[in-house]
């Protein structure tokens, strides 16, 4: 059946070794046609795309200018055809190709590397990318990368598969000279400014939403893209924000001086999950996710312990 295009491989190829043989003849014994078949195709081929393709007064045949741009292009549509039909047939698709992943800034910080070298032992040809974890989601269910590592589960899609990775809480940070109130956040704010995430961000987003749903509402002066500008604005003893572990790893846990308090609010916990679209990528999904969690807990809650144990506690690495 000829596609919506007017084409399809077969023509295409009737149409190359026509021309690649000089005569409809010799192209229907190479392709072990009848003539008629051949002529029928070429005329098929050439009505439905509405010009002509061959100069068939010439001998041997040659193509027209349109005839010549269709056979350059019709050259490389089947050479990348035969080169599928060989991997296909040879095996070789049982190594993965390109491999496209997307991480949460913060997770790139503590285990992108590492992760990097797992992903090196399936595929050299891989691309990850951070930042604008907002469009992680979108781009997986666009086809623009393979595999996410995001605060979005994606919870109301189906054909995805998902591995949780690390449940973490929110904390309230503040610069590590503070002596002043931490039990109200409004009462807080009237003393010193609020650094707030963009609300571009996932995390910007959670943090506004956890606000709303407790009714509490904070002047808006301070709005950062980065925690590790943000950090810095509190390390400086400009603001306070609200933040997690994972984030204060990422900044540098021994580089800063900070206070670091449970939030006087409602528990808010940010998970990170490993999603994929199921199927695709054989088992490289669970095994990212096991070396995720294992790099997870020897660099990451490791050095949480050390400097924030009372924090560490309440980490879960599933």
């Amino acid at each position: 059946m000829r596609s919506g295009f007017g084409f399809d491989l077969r023509s295409m190829e009737i149409f190359v070794e026509t021309l690649d043989r000089g005569s409809q003849s010799a192209a229907a014994a190479a392709l072990g046609l009848k003539q008629s078949s051949v002529s029928q195709s070429l005329a098929t081929l050439e009505e439905v795309l509405g010009i002509a393709l061959i100069e068939r007064h010439a001998r041997p045949l040659e193509p027209t200018a349109a005839g010549r741009i269709f056979y350059d292009r019709a050259r490389r549509m089947l050479d990348t055809a035969r080169a599928t039909r060989r991997e296909l047939d040879s095996g070789a698709f049982r190594q993965l190709h390109q491999v496209r992943m997307a991480l949460v800034d913060s997770l790139a910080t503590a285990v992108g590397q590492p992760l990097i070298a797992a992903i090196r032992r399936h595929t050299s040809d891989y691309t990850v990318t951070t930042g604008l974890s907002h469009m992680h989601g979108h781009a997986l269910l666009t086809r623009h990368v393979d595999i996410i590592i995001s605060d979005d589960q994606l919870e109301d899609y189906n054909g995805l598969e998902r591995h949780a990775l690390l449940a973490e809480p929110f904390v309230l940070v503040l610069p590590g000279d503070w002596t002043g109130p931490v039990a109200s956040l409004p009462a807080l704010s009237r003393r010193l400014d609020f650094a707030r995430y963009t609300t571009q961000s996932l995390i910007g987003q959670s943090i506004e939403r956890h606000l709303r749903l407790n009714r509490v509402e904070l002047p808006a002066k301070l709005h950062l893209d980065n925690t590790f500008a943000l950090l810095r604005l509190v390390d400086g003893g400009a603001g306070w924000t609200i933040t997690t572990p994972l984030c204060l790893y990422q900044a540098g846990l021994d580089r800063m001086h900070l206070r670091i308090e449970p939030l006087p609010l409602a528990p808010l916990v940010r998970q990170l999950t490993l999603v994929a679209r199921r199927e695709e990528l054989r088992d490289l999904p669970v095994q990212l996710a096991t070396e995720a969690r294992r790099l997870l807990q020897r660099h990451f809650l490791a050095e949480l312990r050390h400097h924030l144990p009372q924090v560490a506690e309440q980490v879960r690495i599933d």
